[in-house]
């Protein structure tokens, strides 16, 4: 019998009963978003700005803020699937239990990623569901949206799983993921510290890094800028990076068991 729906089911309900995954990975970027954008209305009121005549800037600034934070939080949510790999199945104490189950590991593993890319989905659910209804975003090409956050969700897996076959203690793993990720944030000109003008600079901000690949991409398909060619070209380059990591963590992992 196919153990694989009860042990993703294990996995997605306790990620999604724990509350510390669900202030970290939900409420977290979610306020992020929503303090950044009443932070800017306030300063536009404070300015002695017409809010309802500039509701479209309004409209448009909150669609940059909730790309940012919700494609960088993806990243962080492949926290989850190297949490459980290092707690279960390497050094964790039911380790050798499951070891000793008759259902294989790569059966755990699935199970475990399929339920931590799931959530990352809910996610980023959240936060276009919410800033949608507060600030009447429009996400421009439904499809595009859909493609970035699928793509970007299971790349947070595979990059998560590749660090946990790299890093063999989970501490270390751990602050390794961190440190990629607020990287790529700070590639990406994410936490506001300039890189500077040089062409160089700008190349990294716009094709540096899969976060400002996946924000770019969704701003390219309608929200902000109205060009599907760049929208598209972008999704290509971070489906070309997936399946580069993918291929990676599979080999490394058959060469590992073998």
């Amino acid at each position: 019998m196919n153990q694989f729906p009860l042990i993703f089911s294990h996995y997605f309900k306790r990620n999604i009963k724990n509350t510390i995954n669900l202030l970290v990975y939900i409420a977290l970027p979610l306020a992020l978003v929503l303090l950044n954008m009443l932070g800017l209305i306030g300063l536009f009121e404070m300015q002695g700005g017409d809010l309802a005549a500039a509701a479209d800037g309004v409209a448009a600034n909150a669609t940059v803020l909730a790309a940012v934070f919700m494609v960088s939080f993806q990243f962080f949510s492949g926290e989850l699937l190297l949490e459980d790999i290092f707690d279960e199945l390497k050094t964790g104490p039911v380790r050798w239990r499951l070891f000793a189950a008759p259902v294989p590991q790569r059966t755990f593993l699935s199970g475990a990623a399929m339920a931590s890319w799931l959530f990352g989905i809910v996610q980023a659910l959240v936060i276009f569901g919410v800033v949608g209804l507060l600030f009447d975003v429009h996400w421009g090409n439904p499809l595009v949206f859909i493609a970035v956050i699928l793509i970007v969700s299971i790349m947070s897996q595979l990059i998560a799983a590749l660090i946990t076959q790299l890093v063999s203690k989970r501490g270390t793993a751990v602050v390794v993921l961190n440190i990629l990720c607020f990287a790529m944030m700070f590639l990406s000109g994410f936490l506001f510290i300039p890189l500077g003008n040089s062409p160089i600079a700008t190349f990294i901000q716009q094709y540096g890094t899969p976060l400002s690949l996946g924000y770019r991409a969704i701003l390219y398909a309608g929200p902000v800028f109205d060009d599907m060619s760049r929208a598209l070209f972008n999704l290509g380059i971070l489906g070309a990076i997936t399946a580069v990591l993918a291929v990676l963590v599979f080999a490394l992992g058959r060469r590992r068991r073998t």
